[in-house]
């Protein structure tokens, strides 16, 4: 039986300074998703992993399409010594990596496994799948769960993609849209997960967050923010925060908050820290 975490005001705020406590040990630095370096940014986000602000076309002139290509233009030994570097690895959308399956399963099979490690942390997204075939969702999420046993595995979906897996996977295009606040929306979130090999999902809106594990359903309200805080950097925003966290070993429920402030804080010229503590400060004072 799954136990649902309902948080009184109080456990909120007082998970909230924890997480606020944690934050201060960061740096801004320390708020990248994954890798930073800008000399291997091209290659990484080649094979669709988000790292630093070049773009992957830069890399080569010659456009790499399958993982033997990627290994032939960059060696082996380098690869290992690159990914021996990091122990969280974030993954782009899905539905905007070039050959994805291929890429990633080859990554895992001769850089991931042969390090032989156990303690990675892998976050993946879908994209939105409704508009893929069956077959395609179901070969990506057999490679991302195939990543299971050599870490963590989260895949965090927003609800209308977390509706078009459930359709692919379940119901057929032709099933009616759910969203969180749906009644039936969190037994099919379980449901969800339990046929997926993956060890988190992460479902969000712009109102709700779930965290949904074995034996565990953390559910929270997001505080509000002004409508153009919503934009496409929101999900790369909440990846940095949610990375972070994973990188000093908080609890992924800490980590699911931490996401979720560095999403909708406003930098400008502040530092990204302050602006991030600022959110979490204002938040378990609303509460």
């Amino acid at each position: 039986m799954m136990n649902r975490q309902s948080l009184t005001a109080d456990a909120t705020r007082t998970i909230l300074r924890s997480v606020s406590q944690a934050v201060g040990m960061l740096g801004d630095t320390d708020f990248v998703s994954g890798f930073a370096s800008e000399d291997n940014a091209p290659l990484l986000q080649l094979m669709g992993i988000r790292a630093g602000a070049a773009q992957a076309a830069s890399v080569t002139s010659t456009k790499v399409s399958r993982w033997r290509d990627i290994v032939s233009q960059t060696g082996m030994e380098v690869l290992k010594k690159l990914f021996s570097q990091s122990r969280v690895i974030p993954f782009s959308d899905w539905t905007d990596v070039h050959q994805a399956a291929d890429v990633w399963y080859g990554l895992l099979a001769d850089v991931i496994r042969p390090l032989a490690r156990n303690d990675w942390e892998f976050i993946f997204y879908l994209g939105n799948p409704a508009s893929r075939h069956f077959f395609d969702v179901d070969e990506i999420l057999d490679v991302m769960g195939s990543f299971t046993h050599s870490g963590n595995v989260t895949l965090a979906l927003d609800e209308r993609e977390a509706w078009g897996v459930w359709s692919v996977l379940f119901g057929g295009k032709d099933i009616a849209e759910f969203s969180m606040k749906d009644p039936d929306a969190r037994g099919r979130y379980r449901t969800l997960f339990q046929t997926l090999d993956v060890r988190r999902l992460i479902i969000y809106s712009e109102t709700n967050a779930s965290l949904i594990m074995q034996d565990f359903y953390f559910e929270v309200t997001r505080p509000p923010v002004p409508a153009y805080m919503h934009h496409e950097r929101e999900r790369d925003k909440f990846i940095e925060g949610y990375a972070s966290g994973l990188k000093i070993g908080m609890e992924p429920s800490h980590c699911l908050l931490l996401g979720i402030a560095t999403a909708g804080s406003i930098s400008g010229d502040e530092p990204v820290k302050a602006a991030v503590e600022r959110f979490l400060s204002g938040w378990a004072n609303s509460i």
